[in-house]
């Protein structure tokens, strides 16, 4: 047990959170979480860098809210609120922490949609004194027989993109082998289409040229069973990267990815990278 009180431990977590999913430091961010942080929510990628990808992915207008805080030695529950969070319902949320000398170790959660006034069975808010306000949906017959909402294709292309950061480090294989169908195809052009296997191949090879390749998500559309993703990647070569002897310069460039869910995996992508522009910034 560290020798931090309950009362400072709570006071850490509440900046942590207000930092991370408020203000959105990630730098800042970095000091309250531990670069080993356990993560065993079902809806959130591995380690530190899941959680703040997860958080970059997510809409502008996400926004967490505490109503309750208990803390015992290094153990810390909370009963919170993210809204804004591209879905139709807020989600209330108990979160189990294990908090050792100020820093953020383990992670648990529970996930529940916050329910209207109309939906509510016990007539009491789930969160607060009162009752959230929805838009009304449109009736069940305008809906579309197949439609992705941004939480759902978050969920689905995270282990892809986690797969991207630091690939050297990762069991890429497995990361891709989640996120994507057995016949998945990676298309560079409208006629070439790299398999799983050899994706994961040139995952593994850039992250052997850039070690500490950063791939993050930027935004996230939309339409159908299709998602696009627009990303940024960044890092600094120490290894031939595209032929481009390393220079000890770095590079941030942009990837546009369109992919297509089949049963809540990703069956194939179209991807363009401005590696071109990449090889520019580290040749100055």
């Amino acid at each position: 047990m560290s020798n931090y009180s309950p009362e400072q431990n709570k006071k850490i977590v509440l900046e942590a959170f207000e930092t991370l999913f408020n203000r959105r430091d990630y730098k800042a961010a970095e000091k309250f979480w531990s670069p080993n942080y356990i993560q065993h929510s079902a809806h959130i990628p591995p380690g530190r860098d899941g959680l703040f990808n997860l958080v970059r992915a997510a809409p502008p207008t996400l926004r967490y809210e505490n109503s309750l805080i208990f803390a015992q030695g290094d153990y810390l529950m909370l009963h919170g609120r993210f809204s804004g969070n591209g879905r139709p319902h807020n989600w209330v949320a108990a979160d189990l922490l294990i908090v050792k000398y100020g820093i953020l170790m383990e992670h648990w959660d529970v996930l529940q949609d916050e329910a209207s006034q109309e939906e509510s069975l016990s007539g009491r808010p789930m969160f607060g004194a009162s009752f959230p306000q929805y838009d009304t949906p449109p009736p069940a017959s305008d809906l579309p027989k197949f439609a992705l909402t941004v939480d759902q294709a978050r969920t689905i292309v995270a282990p892809l993109y986690e797969a991207l950061n630091q690939p050297a480090k990762k069991d890429v294989a497995a990361l891709l082998a989640k996120a994507t169908q057995p016949d998945y195809k990676s298309y560079s052009t409208n006629e070439e289409w790299l398999n799983r296997e050899q994706l994961a191949d040139v995952f593994k090879t850039i992250g052997t040229a850039v070690p500490d390749l950063r791939w993050t998500i930027k935004n996230i559309l939309v339409s159908g069973d299709q998602i696009t993703v627009r990303g940024e990647a960044s890092g600094t070569p120490t290894g031939e990267l595209f032929g481009a002897k390393p220079t000890g310069k770095s590079f941030k460039t942009m990837s546009i990815d369109v992919f297509t869910v089949k049963d809540e995996k990703l069956a194939s992508a179209y991807h363009v990278e401005n590696w071109l522009g990449a090889l520019q910034q580290i040749s100055k």
